[in-house]
């Protein structure tokens, strides 16, 4: 399922949900909060010192918390008041295109000081066909990507944020996921990605799969600690084992085969308020 088709379908489903929810702040404009959550294209600056950009582990359902995920957790328990261009299925190379880091910046104003980035699962999960047979060279590839994409980020988005503001350039802060379980169900009928129905149709072989997820995850974590040595303003925090891996994540924490639940994201958060708060400022 392409990732405007999850879109359109978790947009219908948050239509649904918010005619018989009581979340009112939800729930006064739809359009607005949706732009505003997802793209950070709010109607004013929202005056934050803290930017994220981020995909479904910080927005499973553009914008509605039936999930809290990472960015609900900072914003609900930890004290953060984050301007962020965050939507499920979003990949790095497509926040990238788009240039969200100046929208957030903008939209954020003269104090922003922190931008945190939740990225880079999606652009691993595309097309896994492509790695039967070709596991190592596909990786690299993608790594490299990846790679470059982040110091690219990080390079436009501090000049851009110095050329309108001035002072210091931004604190990067990305977090590595925790393991998957590959063997948890999707969800949504079809919105499999990540999931042992999904490397099946790719032709993995199914006893392969909790090995393969949990070594690529585990490669990615390292590719992000070693910009940090290569980029002074770049931090990354590791939140692997917090969920029960490895090599898989304990199943009763998680929602689907790649998204925690509620909880787990709750033990998540507050992994990643504590390892940042030295960062950000913020404590709760």
């Amino acid at each position: 399922m392409s990732v405007w088709n999850r879109f359109s379908l978790l947009f219908i489903a948050a239509l649904m949900i918010i005619n018989c929810d009581t979340k009112k702040d939800y729930q006064k404009d739809v359009t607005a909060n949706v732009l505003c959550y997802t793209l950070a294209a709010c109607n004013q600056s929202r005056a934050t010192t803290v930017g994220m950009i981020g995909d479904s582990w910080t927005d499973l359902l553009i914008g509605y918390p039936a999930v809290d995920t990472l960015r609900v957790q900072l914003e609900k328990n930890h004290g953060y008041k984050i301007t962020g261009a965050t939507l499920g299925g979003k990949t790095l190379s497509q926040a990238s295109d788009q240039g969200l880091q100046f929208q957030v910046i903008e939209q954020a104003g003269a104090d922003i000081h922190t931008m945190i980035l939740s990225l880079g699962g999606n652009d691993l999960q595309a097309n896994l066909s492509a790695y039967v047979g070709n596991e190592n060279s596909v990786q690299a590839a993608r790594f490299a990507d990846i790679k470059f994409r982040i110091k690219t980020m990080i390079l436009t988005g501090n000049s851009y944020k110095i050329s309108k503001y001035g002072g210091q350039p931004l604190k990067w802060i990305i977090h590595g996921y925790d393991y998957p379980n590959p063997y948890k169900g999707a969800v949504i009928p079809g919105a499999d990605e990540g999931c042992s129905t999904k490397f099946a149709s790719a032709g993995f072989n199914l006893p392969d799969v909790a090995a393969f997820t949990s070594q690529q995850l585990d490669a990615f974590n390292e590719l992000l600690r070693s910009i940090t040595s290569e980029e002074p303003n770049f931090y990354y925090v590791d939140l692997r084992r917090t969920l029960g891996g490895p090599p898989i994540s304990n199943a009763q924490l998680m929602l689907d085969c790649i998204h925690p639940n509620s909880l787990g994201f709750q033990f998540l958060g507050d992994k990643l308020a504590t390892q940042i708060s030295p960062l950000t400022g913020v404590s709760n």
